[in-house]
């Protein structure tokens, strides 16, 4: 907020603003030269890093394609593995093994 403070000079009282540091916005046909320059500059630089971030998406996209596929093997040879575990203890239950007696490769 702007304090406005009046002086008295010769030709009468003038309004001094004192404690607004606001830059004053520019009209249109009254911008500097370098801020077209700034703006290409900052619109070269966005467009090179979306293009960069949009390289890293498609490549980490790739991977988890692949772990997806290499997960889906891995989920079907455990099922496998499970099933055939189950199929053993099934034709094997025939013998009991208690907690005191030693396993049979003893």
């Amino acid at each position: 907020m702007s304090r406005a403070v009046y002086r008295m000079g010769a030709s009468g009282a003038r309004k001094a603003c004192r404690g607004d540091s606001r830059k004053k916005p520019l009209g249109l046909g009254a911008r500097p030269r370098y801020h077209a320059r700034m703006t290409q500059d900052r619109l070269t630089q966005l467009e090179e890093t979306v293009a960069h971030l949009t390289r890293q998406v498609e490549e980490l996209n790739e991977v988890v394609a692949r772990q997806d596929t290499e997960l889906s093997k891995l989920t079907h040879r455990v099922r496998m593995l499970m099933e055939r575990e189950a199929e053993r203890e099934q034709a094997n239950s025939g013998g009991v093994i208690l907690g005191d007696e030693r396993p049979p490769h003893y």
